[in-house]
């Protein structure tokens, strides 16, 4: 299961009262339901979450988180991309489409804590497991970087969606968020086929702050053909960062 942890609040008194009591009003007025079975008490509800399909990371492929490529990947051909290890908690199907959607389009932000609790449950067990040395990969990061949303993107949810899950892995890892990455594309990568994604320019972005010798844990949502994941670490590789790992919550198959 997922972390069900909260975030201390810093307020105190009236304004944590006032929180409570919006909270209160907003849940009255439109009770929490399950975003894939419209069940109502909870976001996700355990019948649904029980329907997700996790990537096992001993028998993924280390290189792009595709299920059952540890032996023979089809989708890299167990080629390594600028990412050293690549790990995707479920795959992108289902519950799971469903959840992203929901969080990303339609404005359940509560799900920011649901998808970085699976997300850091996957990181847990990879390192339990030891499967393709992902412990040793893990313990030397010391910072965790996540791909934005492009300024389009943002000015249409009225919030960047990787932002608000790197803070709860952040909060679950005691890693320091490295919110430096700029995405300058234009383009939703969800309207675009395989060769598109691939096709050298399609997806661009630039480091803001220094992450000069870090090892830099990278997420996203969902990852397809690993060319969005692969070019932000690449960024980040080329304004000093030491090595990049990438963790998404889904990956398509």
């Amino acid at each position: 299961m997922c972390k069900a942890t909260q975030v201390p609040h810093l307020a105190t008194g009236k304004h944590r009262w006032l929180e409570r009591s919006v909270k209160h009003v907003l849940e009255a007025l439109s009770p929490m339901r399950c975003v894939a079975c419209e069940q109502p008490g909870s976001l996700l509800c355990n019948a649904c979450c029980s329907k997700l399909i996790p990537i096992e990371s001993a028998g993924a492929c280390p290189y792009c988180g595709a299920p059952a490529g540890a032996l023979l990947c089809t989708e890299c051909r167990g080629v390594a991309g600028v990412c050293e290890r690549v790990l995707a908690a479920v795959t992108f199907e289902g519950v799971a489409a469903r959840l992203v959607k929901a969080y990303k389009d339609e404005g359940e932000r509560p799900a920011a804590e649901l998808i970085a609790g699976f997300m850091y449950d996957a990181l847990e067990q990879a390192a339990a497991h030891k499967s393709h040395a992902w412990n040793q990969y893990l313990a030397r990061c010391n910072a965790l970087s996540f791909v934005p949303a492009t300024r389009v993107a943002y000015a249409r949810r009225g919030f960047d969606h990787m932002e608000a899950i790197a803070t709860w892995i952040c909060h679950y890892s005691n890693l320091e968020l490295a919110d430096t990455l700029i995405k300058l594309s234009r383009g939703d990568q969800r309207m675009r086929n395989r060769a598109e994604r691939l096709a050298p320019g399609t997806q661009n972005f630039k480091v803001e702050h220094s992450v000069e010798n870090q090892h830099i844990l990278l997420i996203d949502d969902v990852l397809t053909t690993g060319a969005t994941l692969n070019r932000a670490a690449q960024c980040l590789i080329d304004a000093g960062a030491a090595s990049v790992v990438g963790l998404v919550f889904a990956r398509v198959w």
